[in-house]
C-alpha cells in the first residue's frame, strides 16, 4: 500500500473528506486528491503533521510498519528452513515460541511450535518437564489438525501428533489418533509407534515384507543387466530367509532366473544355462505348491508373523506348466533341445 492510499485510508476512518483534510493542513483539496491517487507525494514535511492529525506513528503512514512484519516474518521463515540443519533445540524452540506468539493464527509456525516442543523434550532428563513439554507439543499439534490448514500440514500434524502421545506414555490416545488418518500406508506408519509386543513386531514385518517386494519390484525395472539382478536378488533372499522358505518370493526368483537364462543365451554361454534353468523349476514347482496348499506362512525368523491365505485364481495352469511352456516357446533354447539335461526340464 503506497503512502496515498494510506493517507485515504486514515481519512476515512477519522470521517474527513478530502476538502476538510485540506483545509486542517492549509492546502488545496487537490492536493490531497494528487495523493490519494498516486500522481503525487506529500512533502517530506507533511509526514509529521498528518501522521499526529490522524494519531498514527510516521512509521504507519509511510507504511514501515507493514515493512518490518513482513520483514519479520521473512527472518522466521529462514529460521524454520533452517530448522533441520544445526542440533540446536533450545533455540529452535525459543525462535518458534516468538513466531507463534507474533502470528497467531500461522498454522506453519503453530506447527513448527509443536514439533519444536516435542524434539526439546529429549533435551530434559527431569521427568515432570520432559512430559509437559510432549503435553503441549500434542495440544498444539491437535490445534494444527482441526484448523482449515491444508492436508499436507494436517498430516504432518497428525504424525507429530501420533509421536508426542506415544512417547508420552499415551498409546491409547495415540492409536486413536493414527486411526484417524485416512492414506492406509501412512496409518500403518503411524501405527508403529503406538503398538508393543507382538502386535508391533506383526506390523512391522508387513511393512518389511512390502518393502522388500518393492525394492525387488524397483530393481528389476530399473536393471540392465539381469544377470547380475538375479545374482544380487539371489543372495538378498538367501539373507532374508535363511531357511528357503521364500513363499511368494519363490515366483520372484523363478522369473528373475529365467530371465538370467536368456541373457546367457544370448551372451552364447549354452554350458551354464542348465543349472540356471534347473534352479528356475525349482521355484516354479515350490510355487505350484503354495497354490495347492493355499494358506501360507514365512519361518524365517525376520518374516515369523506374516501369514495367510493364498488367492484363489480360475486358471488351472501351475508355475511349472508356465515355466515348461517358456522352454518351449523361446527359440534362444533351440541349441539345447536335443541335450538329454534339457530334456530333463519337463519331466515331472
Amino acid at each position: 500500500m503506497h503512502i496515498g492510499e494510506q493517507i485515504k485510508k486514515l481519512r476515512r476512518e477519522k470521517g474527513l473528506t478530502q476538502e476538510r483534510l485540506a483545509e486542517l493542513l492549509s492546502l488545496s483539496p487537490q492536493a490531497v486528491s494528487r495523493w490519494e491517487t498516486g500522481s503525487a507525494m506529500p512533502d517530506l514535511s507533511m509526514v509529521v503533521p498528518l501522521a499526529n492529525l490522524f494519531g498514527v506513528t510516521t512509521d504507519c503512514l509511510l507504511g514501515a510498519e507493514t515493512y518490518l512484519k513482513d520483514l519479520r516474518r521473512a527472518e522466521y521463515d529462514e529460521a524454520f528452513r533452517e530448522y533441520w540443519r544445526h542440533d540446536d533445540k533450545e533455540k529452535n524452540y525459543e525462535i518458534a515460541v516468538r513466531a507463534v506468539a507474533e502470528y497467531p493464527g500461522d498454522m506453519g509456525y503453530l506447527e513448527w511450535l509443536a514439533s519444536a516442543e516435542f524434539y526439546h523434550a529429549f533435551d530434559y532428563q527431569d521427568d515432570a518437564t520432559f512430559h509437559a513439554l510432549l503435553d503441549r507439543s500434542a495440544e498444539h499439534y491437535r490445534l494444527v489438525l482441526e484448523s482449515d490448514a491444508d492436508s499436507q500440514l494436517k498430516s504432518q500434524a497428525r504424525n507429530g501428533l501420533v509421536l508426542a502421545l506415544s512417547n508420552g506414555g499415551r498409546k491409547e490416545e495415540a492409536r486413536e489418533a493414527a486411526m484417524q488418518e485416512k492414506d492406509e500406508k501412512e496409518r500403518e506408519k503411524m501405527l508403529v509407534e503406538c503398538l508393543e509386543g507382538e502386535e508391533k513386531r506383526a506390523l512391522c514385518q508387513k511393512l518389511a515384507d512390502r518393502g522388500l517386494y518393492d525394492l525387488v519390484f524397483y530393481l528389476k525395472i530399473s536393471s540392465t543387466d539381469e544377470e547380475r539382478y538375479c545374482d544380487l536378488l539371489e543372495r538378498l533372499l538367501e539373507l532374508l530367509f535363511p531357511d528357503g522358505n521364500y513363499q511368494f518370493y519363490h515366483n520372484t526368483m523363478q522369473y528373475a532366473l529365467t530371465g538370467k537364462a536368456f541373457a546367457l543365451c544370448r551372451a552364447g554361454r549354452y554350458e551354464e544355462v542348465v543349472p540356471v534353468l534347473r534352479k528356475a523349476k525349482y521355484h516354479a514347482e515350490k510355487m505350484t505348491e503354495l497354490s495347492r496348499r493355499g494358506r501360507w506362512a514365512y519361518t524365517s525368523p525376520y518374516f515369523d508373523l506374516r501369514k495367510g491365505e493364498k488367492p484363489v485364481t480360475d486358471s488351472e495352469m501351475t508355475d511349472v506348466d508356465d515355466f515348461q511352456t517358456c522352454l518351449r516357446n523361446n527359440r534362444c533354447f533351440d541349441p539345447l533341445r536335443e541335450k538329454a539335461e534339457f530334456q530333463e526340464l519337463f519331466e515331472p
